[in-house]
């Protein structure tokens, strides 16, 4: 199944492995890793001339696609899961007559994103309302965040989605979302940022700046590019709570930025430790795009959401990025696109 570029697609459906079956239909395959903010998505897409696929074999919304890639190499064999996902649209096309089956990561089933709730929880840790609206979804909740699990006075949802309420919850106070493999994951990025890089990428033409880490040298196209607007030096928290509360206030400035504005920010805070937290994180948010890219390569099935690669040879874009998507598309060959940004440095 689809060995032109020597790799293999192996497709469970309900946990019963239909990859054998699906091998004569099967034109293409498109996954996309988004790292926070989007659930994954899968599409398939299969020929159907005979029109087994939009009758007798056509399959059930809400039945699970379970997906694996094995990637063969110069004899070298990599088995990498795409993950587990859940049927939501089918689409038949043609001419030639197709069918495509689209999937994502976000069960449908559980009420998380298909249901307006009003409910609030008082002085409750976030890990906590965390664990409860995973819970209620049926979801493993995976906290990966190194000492920090705010108390949270008051949450508030209101008329909202479980999904759309976390996802502003965990954004409020520095946290990313993710959800896939029927876990809920909540994550710091900048911990992810911090991590080593998986891969380099030097640019074709110049040597490789540590022989010891696996290059990317199948790169197809690229783009890079470096923003001004919307990026500061600093931000200065301040806030008092009506005329006879004292001030709080604290400034973070970026590790090597010595041009630029101050981010001036008004939110409720408790602490000058708080208002520090407050204001690295709010740098962060505005300043966490400034460089970014987007890459194109024959197929790299270890490339995820993430993960960090690093850059050489590039100018004043070298150093460390973090991808944010990972897009792999099989059908007569194997692509696979990322975008990425630049890790920031200390914050």
């Amino acid at each position: 199944m689809m060995d032109a570029r020597r790799c293999l697609v192996m497709v469970s459906y309900n946990g019963k492995d239909i990859s054998a079956d699906l091998q004569q239909y099967l034109k293409s395959v498109s996954y996309t890793d988004n790292m926070s903010g989007e659930a994954d998505d899968l599409q398939l897409t299969l020929e159907d001339k005979a029109g087994l696929w939009q009758s007798a074999w056509m399959p059930k919304k809400g039945a699970t696609l379970d997906v694996s890639i094995r990637h063969i190499n110069a004899g070298a064999e990599q088995v990498v899961r795409f993950g587990l996902f859940e049927i939501d649209e089918i689409t038949s096309s043609g001419i030639p007559s197709e069918v495509q089956i689209k999937a994502i990561s976000v069960p449908d089933n559980n009420n998380l994103r298909g249901v307006e709730r009003t409910r609030s929880w008082e002085k409750a840790e976030l890990k906590r309302i965390a664990n409860d609206i995973a819970g209620g979804a049926g979801l493993e909740l995976y906290y990966d965040v190194k000492d920090y699990n705010p108390v949270i006075d008051r949450a508030e949802q209101s008329e909202q989605s479980d999904l759309s309420f976390l996802y502003q919850l965990c954004a409020d106070h520095g946290l990313a979302l993710k959800i896939c493999n029927n876990q809920l994951v909540i994550f710091d990025e900048a911990d992810y940022e911090a991590a080593d890089a998986v891969a380099q990428l030097p640019k074709p033409g110049t040597i490789a700046a540590d022989a010891g880490l696996k290059s990317l040298d199948l790169l197809m196209s690229y783009s890079l590019s470096s923003k001004v607007r919307d990026v500061y030096k600093a931000c200065h928290v301040k806030y008092q709570e009506g005329k006879d509360k004292q001030k709080i206030e604290a400034t973070f400035a970026a590790p090597g930025k010595t041009t630029g504005k101050t981010l001036e920010v008004n939110e409720q805070v408790t602490s000058i430790a708080d208002a520090e937290r407050l204001a690295k994180k709010k740098l962060r948010e505005k300043n966490s795009a400034e460089i970014s890219g987007t890459f194109t390569f024959v197929g790299y099935p270890e490339l995820a959401a993430a993960v960090n690669i690093m850059l050489s040879g590039f100018g004043v874009f070298d150093g460390k990025y973090i991808i944010i998507k990972a897009q792999h598309d099989i059908g007569s060959g194997y692509t696979t696109r990322i975008d990425v940004r630049r890790c920031l440095d200390g914050y």
